[in-house]
């Protein structure tokens, strides 16, 4: 079993690849499993159509590495929930970073996504649900924040939600420009860390 764990996952990877240098019409099925170097009775066993395995993909390093559990975060402190998403940042950045590496993977990686919405609308959809929790856990622990006194209470709650939620988009642009991963990791603390200093009473 682990060894068909472990094809269905090269398969995934290989393929991703393919997608993000070429678009989804542009790489064949035959190409995919060349480059896999699979057979095409292996290959068949995990995906039935180029469709079911651009999906997938689309689950696999899109949608998933979007669903941070942030109901499950603890809610003592907006200082410990920033370093709790912080760490599940970390953890998403390293299962992305040999692609993000790769091959411009960083703006192929935002094509890739827009492609993915044309394509797939409903891709949009589950994305635009998995934003509204994000920005629904991040308001209710600013507000626990602020009734606790941790930080200043005269910003409303979505405002400080969306810097938060908005501030590392600005760092992994310049992450596009230079392919500096370290520099992008270095900001995205800074900036989430300055924020909360500048906001604590």
């Amino acid at each position: 079993m682990e060894i068909k764990k472990d094809t269905k996952q090269h398969i995934l990877e290989t393929a991703f690849l393919l997608f993000l240098r070429n678009s989804y019409k542009a790489v064949t099925l035959k190409e995919i499993i060349r480059e896999t170097g699979l057979s095409n009775g292996a290959f068949y066993h995990h995906f039935e159509s180029k469709e079911s395995l651009f999906k997938e993909i689309i689950d696999t390093y899109l949608l998933r590495i979007a669903r941070q559990i942030y109901e499950y975060y603890p809610k003592d402190s907006l200082w410990n929930f920033i370093q709790d998403t912080l760490a599940d940042a970390e953890k998403i950045l390293n299962k992305l970073e040999p692609i993000l590496l790769k091959e411009g993977g960083g703006i192929n990686f935002l094509t890739f996504m827009f492609e993915s919405y044309r394509l797939f609308p409903d891709t949009q959809s589950e994305l635009n649900k998995l934003h509204k929790l994000e920005f629904a856990a991040w308001v209710e622990m600013i507000d626990i924040a602020k009734t606790k006194g941790e930080i200043r209470a005269e910003l409303p709650a979505e405002l400080i939600a969306r810097m938060f939620i908005y501030l590392p988009d600005g760092a992994y642009m310049d992450f596009l420009i230079d392919e500096n991963l370290e520099k992008y990791r270095f900001a995205h603390r800074r900036l989430w860390e300055g924020l909360y200093n500048t906001l604590k009473t």
